[in-house]
């Protein structure tokens, strides 16, 4: 009987044992989740991801997912209608491309350039080693198989509305880690928006944007910046319920249905240079002798847009090309903005 006794006894100290050698194992892998969390803090890395996770998944305009295992420190923007944008987030680019026409922000005159937006040179973005590229939709799309092969995320982003100005900006935020520092810019732009755009005038003025590029003229029908922003100021474009021609955002230019339509303001905007734009204007509008008929050119509400306001993206400082058209539309009510 004593033996028994004894024997369980015995027992009873090796579960006592163990145990105890498995409260310290817990207590030695709690010990290392902290550090694990400075570690992915000092990276970048909010501390609710674990390593094995990605620091940012999302979908770019095609539809197609873009994942960054980690945040991108080499980035590069062909669609230059985001690198102002970009730049105004706090994003820093070590490459970028260019178009004629399109300022470079003053933070990137150093940056390294790969050619035109519609000519890309691809030798030199890959040599630049990127961890994310920004592309155009209509230019670059068939650059992403190459990007691919090479392991590069690639994303094809644009922006064509003051909506996008919002996403992108807040994209952008997180894509840098400033994501806080980017919601409070979007608050900042919408305050400024609001305030410009409230107790407009019941007057709503017909308008038409024609677009010259490449020795063609349009009328822009959808999906522009220029369009988003007389739409705040609740003007009627002429050009909406027109058909549109190969590209659905736009309608061939035609002098007489201008004519017929006659709008209270014409806008312009030019993609080239200032030499392009006088050189385009005299060949496609001022040398049909019916231009001069329009109420537009007869009033003086004839106006060439900034391209840096209304061509390529303002970004944040949209609100400055709300005033400007504002200006020239209802200057009775714009008062100093």
């Amino acid at each position: 009987m004593r033996k028994i006794t004894f024997l369980t006894l015995i027992a009873v100290l090796l579960v006592v044992t163990a145990g105890c050698g498995a409260a310290s194992q817990t207590e030695k892998s709690s010990s290392v989740q902290p550090s694990d969390h400075t570690q992915q803090e000092k990276d970048g890395i909010p501390a609710s991801k674990t390593m094995t996770e990605s620091y940012l998944t999302f979908q770019d305009l095609s539809g197609h997912t873009v994942t960054l295992k980690k945040k991108p420190e080499r980035i590069v923007i062909l669609n230059n209608e985001l690198t102002e944008l970009f730049y105004q987030v706090g994003g820093k680019t070590v490459g970028i491309a260019t178009s004629q026409g399109v300022d470079i922000p003053a933070q990137a005159t150093d940056v390294k350039q790969v050619g035109a937006i519609n000519s890309i040179n691809m030798e030199e973005v890959l040599q630049l080693k990127p961890d994310l590229v920004i592309g155009q939709p209509l230019f670059h799309k068939n650059l992403s198989s190459t990007f691919a092969d090479a392991g590069i995320p690639f994303a094809i982003l644009t922006v064509k509305s003051i909506e996008d100005i919002r996403s992108n900006t807040k994209l952008f935020g997180q894509i840098i880690g400033q994501e806080q520092q980017a919601q409070t810019a979007i608050n900042e732009m919408d305050i400024k928006l609001n305030e410009l755009t409230k107790d407009l005038p019941a007057d709503k003025p017909s308008y038409a944007i024609i677009t010259l590029m490449a020795n063609t003229a349009s009328l822009q029908k959808s999906s522009s910046i220029a369009l988003d922003i007389a739409g705040l100021l609740q003007m009627n474009n002429i050009a909406e319920q027109l058909p549109a021609g190969k590209m659905p955002s736009s309608v061939p230019f035609s002098m007489e249905k201008l004519v017929e339509l006659n709008p209270d303001y014409i806008f312009i905007v030019v993609h080239g240079s200032d030499e392009d734009a006088r050189r385009m204007i005299k060949s496609q509008l001022q040398s049909n002798p019916t231009w001069k008929s329009l109420q537009a050119v007869q009033s003086g509400h004839l106006n060439i847009l900034p391209p840096s306001m209304f061509v390529t993206n303002p970004g944040l400082k949209v609100s400055e090309s709300v005033a400007y058209m504002k200006q020239i539309v209802f200057p009775s009510s714009s008062g100093a903005q």
